[in-house]
């Protein structure tokens, strides 16, 4: 395999480009985009282990996205013959394959159900001149909900960030990709896959990743059922509620402008 280098803004492909080989990404982020009936829609951001690129390749279709290295970005180039024994014969990179692949036909499926609903709001797309630079920390409260439930305190350091619901099966591993699980018993209020904080366009949001309950931020439904899969996050507090507006799964979302 053959390793490319790409500069941050470059684009890696666009789609409709003829597709000829697949990417192992070494080291850096990369953007997945498509262009819809509201203007271009963000469907993944990768790093380092994940692979991209090749449904095209394996179908023998043009590109059905465009791929955009975020930052400067090392990829691994996978050719068709390739494909089989670098990623399918190779455990490691099967299931970080197989996890992206899941993820990825999630948002795919949400943007589609977005489409059908001219109410979706939609993040403005005004961009800065200059990028500020931010603190954002995820604190849950569940002293005042009144839940006996082991505290949860982080800094937010990758984006997107992704919530969900733990999971103690082995064979649906592949299924759920997040960067925090949080514990709980039935009656569920998140879902295996649930949330996740990203930052778009010049504004940090909350996005559903096809939950059965949705998120409340600030009283905003957030919930493909209530037509509205994104929304965005105020610099400063903001208030979570994962599942219904009664759960007892408040947190605190705080976005700090450091300059």
């Amino acid at each position: 395999m053959a390793t490319e280098h790409f500069q941050r803004g470059q684009i890696i492909f666009r789609e409709g480009d003829k597709s000829q080989e697949a990417y192992f990404i070494v080291s850096g982020l990369i953007e997945i985009s498509i262009n819809t009936s509201h203007g271009v829609q963000s469907l993944a951001k990768m790093g380092p282990g994940e692979i991209f690129g090749e449904m095209g390749m394996i179908m023998d279709r043009p590109r059905s996205a465009t791929a955009t290295a975020l930052e400067n970005t090392a990829v691994e180039t996978i050719a068709d013959d390739e494909f089989e024994q670098q990623i399918i014969q190779r455990p490691d990179r099967l299931h970080v394959y197989l996890a992206t692949l899941f993820e990825r036909i999630r948002k795919t499926d949400l943007l589609l159900s977005s489409t059908t609903n001219a109410t979706v709001p939609l993040v403005a797309k005004t961009k800065p001149a200059k990028e500020p630079v931010y603190r954002v920390k995820l604190r849950s409260n569940y002293d005042a909900a009144g839940l006996e439930h082991a505290p949860v305190e982080k800094t937010i350091t990758k984006l997107p960030f992704r919530i969900g619901r733990s999971y103690f099966d082995t064979a649906v591993s592949s299924l759920a990709r997040n960067d925090l699980s949080i514990e709980e018993e039935h009656p569920y209020q998140l879902s295996r896959n649930h949330c996740e904080i990203d930052y778009e366009h010049g504004h940090f949001i909350l996005r559903d990743r096809g939950s059965k309950l949705g998120t409340w931020v600030d009283g905003t439904h957030v919930c493909v059922d209530a037509g509205c899969i994104s929304t965005p996050l105020k610099v400063g507090q903001n208030r979570l509620t994962f599942g219904h507006q009664d759960s007892p799964h408040h947190f605190t979302i705080t976005i700090e402008e450091l300059q």
